[in-house]
């Protein structure tokens, strides 16, 4: 698509004040606040400005942990994910847990999906997205020679193409934040995958180069930008393969929330951070 080109932008969204220029973040920089990568802004009272967080793959696992440690801390936090019937329990929690929740049933592959979900986000952040977590994944173990083109299409899409949409889409708001903060959800196994593991590795590999992009793109502009490298978690997606797992530790998805708040508030921003 043509930067220029406002015709996937819907109308309503091309008038909302925080967008300068159009939907794929063709947008005048705000003024750098503080060095590249470097933060000294301080955690305001959470009920009068709170983090407005936006996660994909938000109602299980990692993404639902991320979800709520959030809103303990008082966030208003906006959910996309793929499974309808988990939407509700997740603004529930998110609400019980002292946050504010909403979410938004969203196909990751499918552009028109992700920039919807992105819509509603930023409609209900009333213009300024402050932090990005890129967590929707899929687990799936299977030899090379066992691969077909849909299963490699499909990890792509999940893992790669969805968080480019997504990053897209949002960095006009993302822009208008003062304490902007992308995590992207990699894997520990990219580094060195094992048997049946290239699928997982090779897709996760690419959000790590994204994330190196981002960075150097965006970090001029005071938006950090980090990659989560979780081992394997205990998660719903992992439970069908945790015979073929030879005895590896196994974290929990609430450690790496904790992970993730703790390098949110790290005033010098990590670029990775290794969880095991």
């Amino acid at each position: 698509m043509d930067p220029g080109d406002e015709s996937r932008c819907s109308e309503a969204y091309l008038h909302r004040p925080w967008v300068e220029a159009n939907c794929w973040g063709v947008a005048t920089p705000r003024a750098l606040r503080g060095g590249a990568g470097i933060h000294s802004y301080a955690m305001t009272d959470s009920s009068q400005n709170p983090l407005r967080v936006f996660i994909t793959g938000g109602t299980r696992g990692i993404g639902r942990a991320i979800a709520l440690r959030f809103a303990r801390e008082g966030a208003m936090v906006a959910v996309a994910a793929r499974t309808s019937s988990d939407l509700d329990a997740i603004v529930s929690e998110i609400d019980a847990a002292g946050g504010q929740g909403d979410a938004c049933q969203t196909n990751m592959r499918d552009h028109g999906s992700v920039e919807a979900a992105v819509f509603r986000a930023v409609d209900f952040f009333e213009g300024t997205t402050d932090i990005v977590v890129n967590c929707a994944g899929l687990v799936e173990f299977k030899a090379f020679d066992e691969l077909a083109v849909d299963d490699w299409e499909r990890a792509l899409a999940v893992h790669l193409t969805g968080p480019f949409l997504v990053m897209a889409e949002v960095l006009p708001s993302l822009r208008e934040s003062e304490r902007a903060h992308v995590f992207n959800i990699g894997a520990g196994l990219a580094g060195e995958p094992g048997p049946g593991q290239s699928l997982m590795a090779t897709s996760k590999a690419g959000l790590e180069g994204m994330s190196r992009g981002l960075r150097a793109d965006l970090g001029p502009e005071g938006v950090r930008v980090t990659t989560v490298l979780p081992g394997y978690v205990d998660t719903p997606g992992l439970e069908p393969w945790k015979e073929t797992l030879g005895g590896a530790a196994v974290t929990s998805p609430a450690a790496v929330a904790d992970a993730l708040w703790d390098a949110y508030q790290a005033e010098a921003a990590p670029d990775e951070i290794s969880i095991r």
